[in-house]
């Protein structure tokens, strides 16, 4: 069995925060009661991610060559 695809791979991650965002701004603006709760959730969680990969003290890593 073979490994992920090159664009999953690269826009795996990309693709789902648009979509978990995509989903809370919906939900904010059509649904109320529980829809609010799910839009506060779903838009936390790109700006989670975001802190966790701006934090001070992270050590950048790249997969690829620096430089030639």
């Amino acid at each position: 069995m073979q490994g992920p695809s090159p664009f999953r791979k690269v826009w795996g991650a990309p693709l789902l925060l648009a979509a978990l965002t995509l989903f809370g701004l919906l939900a904010a603006l059509l649904g109320t009661g529980i829809w609010h709760w799910a839009s506060w959730l779903t838009l936390t969680v790109p700006i989670a991610v975001m802190g966790w990969y701006c934090r001070p003290g992270r050590k950048e890593s790249h997969g690829g060559s620096q430089g030639s």
